[in-house]
C-alpha cells in the first residue's frame, strides 16, 4: 500500500492485506492526533468508521457459512431425534 495514495473512495475494492494496512495507519494516526492535540481530526475519525464498517462487513461474510453450517447441523439433529 503506497503511503502517498489518498484514502480509497470504495473500500470494498481494496484487498484484505491493504485494508489491514490502512486500518493500522489509521489507528496510529488517531493515536498521534490524540496525543498531540487531545482530539482526533474529523476526517481521520470518519475514515476509522469506514474501515470498521468494511472490516465488519467482510467478517460477517466470512462468518455466514459457519453460521449456516451450524444451523443446518442443528436442524438435522432435531429432525433425526
Amino acid at each position: 500500500m503506497d503511503p502517498a495514495k489518498d484514502f480509497p473512495e470504495d473500500l470494498s475494492t481494496v484487498d484484505r492485506d491493504d485494508l489491514d494496512i490502512l486500518n493500522s495507519r489509521n489507528h496510529r494516526s488517531r493515536d498521534r492526533q490524540f496525543v498531540e492535540h487531545h482530539e482526533v481530526d474529523a476526517e481521520t475519525e470518519g475514515q476509522h468508521h469506514e474501515l470498521r464498517e468494511e472490516l465488519d462487513r467482510r467478517q460477517a461474510i466470512r462468518d455466514a457459512p459457519a453460521e449456516e453450517t451450524a444451523e443446518e447441523t442443528g436442524e438435522r439433529a432435531v429432525r433425526e431425534s
